[in-house]
């Protein structure tokens, strides 16, 4: 008895101390909240390897598509070949892999709950962001087909019923220059808000163009030209159904992708017979770092993307306070792209 008086005595005063040093650092850990199971839970409570970037990082990193995710997530990659429609997402080394556009990748792509069957439809801007879920591994129990090799899960920001607004431009060399602008509040009191988002980013090309008699007229390519318009309406009638309705718009219109040469025939005949046929079609020697590359086709890439999504939320009080969720959605891609295949 008198032992565990003592331990009691020596207890009481390090617990105080360990509160007070709390109060004064301030310090906690904060619950990231994910819905990699369709449902909002802890971090720590989804048995799924799960890699999460929050809004803040996003924009301290300046991350706006897919593309720019592979800066922050270990074991994704994302890259593409012929054009910026053949995207491929690679997550731990697997994913689909081919020229085709009609291929499904096996890396599912969704945003705000409605799967977008190509990847080359998240390099867009993505607008803002409330954070972005790398699922890692099969997923197809909850979304379903296209998911072998893991999720990629986008949502954005719902609209507030707080006034906000936000201004942002860029500028980089090769003729960068981008901004984007939102504005988000309340419309019916506290019932109705909305938020849009507008953004439209330029930018020259990576690499000159040696054209040679045509038909092709673009002296770039790897250029950047596009802009998007997004908007959403929250309505929120009681404090258990709400529903949110999402329009979005996407207009590209670029060249890409051309490659340089790296490795020349190491036959003189052939290579001689290729600048007769049609000369100064190739650098001899091969000069990757010159970032020239030799095309008489277009490359030009029109692309067109339109959607409208609603999600509507109903809480079952009388059910465990469960909540049951619908997603309807009506997408639109249309791609129209130009390739000069004579490698």
């Amino acid at each position: 008895m008198a032992v565990f008086a003592t331990l009691a005595a020596v207890a009481a005063p390090l617990a105080a101390q360990e509160t007070q040093d709390t109060q004064e650092t301030g310090r906690q850990i904060d619950t990231i909240v994910v819905t990699a199971q369709k449902r909002e839970q802890s971090l720590q409570d989804v048995p799924i390897v799960v890699t999460t970037i929050s809004e803040q990082l996003l924009q301290d990193t300046g991350v706006k598509d897919i593309k720019d995710l592979t800066l922050l997530t270990p074991g994704l990659i994302v890259t593409s070949t012929t054009s910026e429609t053949v995207t491929t997402a690679r997550i731990r080394g697997i994913g689909t892999v081919g020229d085709n556009p009609g291929l499904e990748s096996s890396v599912g792509v969704v945003i705000d709950g409605v799967y977008r069957p190509r990847n080359g439809v998240s390099f867009g801007d993505l607008g803002e962001i409330e954070r972005i879920e790398v699922l890692k591994g099969p997923q197809g129990t909850l979304f379903g087909k296209n998911t072998s090799a893991g999720v990629i899960n986008v949502v954005t920001k719902r609209p507030s019923f707080d006034f906000g607004s936000q201004v942002e431009l860029t500028a980089g060399d090769y003729g960068e220059f981008g901004g984007s602008a939102s504005i988000t509040g309340p419309i019916v009191g506290e019932t109705v808000a909305g938020r849009l988002y507008v953004a439209a980013r330029e930018r020259d090309g990576f690499l000159d163009v040696e054209t040679g008699p045509g038909p092709r007229t673009e002296k770039e390519d790897f250029d950047r030209s596009f802009y998007t318009v997004r908007g959403q309406l929250l309505i929120e009638p009681s404090s258990a159904f709400d529903m949110r309705l999402v329009a979005d718009y996407t207009d590209r219109d670029e060249n890409c992708c051309l490659g340089t040469h790296v490795v020349l025939s190491p036959n003189p005949a052939v290579l001689q017979v290729l600048n007769t046929i049609q000369p100064g079609s190739f650098a001899n020697p091969a000069d990757p770092f010159a970032r020239r590359a030799y095309a008489n086709r277009s490359t030009e890439q029109q692309i067109e993307d339109m959607g409208v999504s609603l999600e509507m939320n109903w809480d079952l009080r009388a059910f465990g306070d469960s909540t049951l969720t619908s997603v309807t959605a009506w997408r639109n891609w249309e791609s129209t792209n130009g390739q000069d295949s004579d490698f």
